[in-house]
């Protein structure tokens, strides 16, 4: 990597010197392909939009003016996503000497904890599971409902990972953001023997694989998996946007909450880094068993 090495620039930032900064900041981070990802996008979006409104020396004033323009354009997950890639950014130039970070204690948005995907009902679930009769959909679709794994979990998923631990037939799992397979989902008697049926004879390699002549007996990938649960849902008269494969995981959760299982036993198994995130998940339920309005109503109305 050629490291750029500038002395602090006395006069106005200006924008060919802040392109100028940006691979030597994207060569210096140290996270995951995804975040990368993230990163770059938030940054390139900084950089369209002072193009866009000829700003030829960004000031603070300005890092404002674009985190509120974010605001009206993006949700508030991808404002926030793009606004810690633009304090990075800054606080890279000012730890290297190169700018004032005047990006410091600049907000982003209101995380909105309104879900955004509908959950199906046990209901809806159960009607589901049972009318299923392709193996491979049956495995897939059982294997998501009662575990809440996520996509990308299932989609690394081996045959090996399907091990005895404490006595108990477990899937151990690739988590988000995790290096190795150290976390793992129990399964119960009906969803293995949904998985041993698919499976039959093979021994190891992916547990979901693809039957197309191109990439037969090739792990399915995420694209994939997801194609087959929109299938589903189509065939149920469930094809809109607010339904996907994350609602699935998102049903797991609330029927587990409202089956007796603590937010802290079901943090567990989904494998959430925070109890917060966990706790928006359930919030809707709270508030639709919350009775509270009905019990002063009754309090000071009576029967009225």
């Amino acid at each position: 990597m050629n490291e750029m090495v500038l002395k602090r620039n006395e006069s106005a930032l200006t924008l060919s010197t802040l392109q100028g900064y940006e691979e030597s900041f994207i060569n210096y981070l140290d996270i995951d392909e995804k975040s990368l990802k993230a990163y770059k996008c938030g940054i390139e979006c900084l950089m369209n939009y002072l193009k866009d409104n000829d700003i030829k020396h960004p000031t603070r004033n300005d890092l404002i003016a674009f985190r509120n323009d974010l605001r009206q354009k993006y949700s508030s997950n991808t404002t926030n996503a793009y606004m810690v890639a633009i304090k990075a950014l800054f606080k890279y130039l000012e730890i290297h000497n190169l700018y004032d970070n005047i990006a410091i204690d600049l907000k982003g948005a209101k995380y909105d904890t309104t879900p955004k995907k509908e959950v199906l009902s046990l209901e809806q679930m159960q009607t589901i599971y049972n009318s299923l009769t392709d193996i491979r959909e049956k495995a897939l679709f059982g294997l998501m409902i009662t575990t809440g794994l996520r996509i990308c979990e299932i989609s690394t998923a081996l045959i090996e990972d399907i091990r005895i631990h404490n006595n108990e037939v477990v899937l151990f799992v690739l988590g988000k953001k995790r290096d190795s397979k150290c976390e793992y989902v129990k399964l119960s008697n009906q969803v293995l023997s949904d998985l041993e049926a698919y499976i039959g004879d093979r021994k190891s390699g992916a547990i979901f694989i693809s039957t197309s002549n191109e990439n037969l007996g090739l792990a399915l990938s995420t694209v994939s998996l997801r194609k087959i649960i929109k299938g589903i849902f189509k065939r149920f008269g469930l094809d809109r946007d607010t339904l996907s494969c994350h609602s699935l995981r998102r049903s797991f959760a609330v029927v587990s909450y409202e089956t007796g299982s603590s937010i802290y036993d079901i943090q567990q198994v989904l494998h959430h880094s925070s109890i917060n995130t966990t706790t928006r998940y359930l919030k809707q339920v709270d508030r639709d068993n919350n009775k509270t309005e009905y019990n002063v109503a009754n309090a000071i109305l009576g029967g009225m």
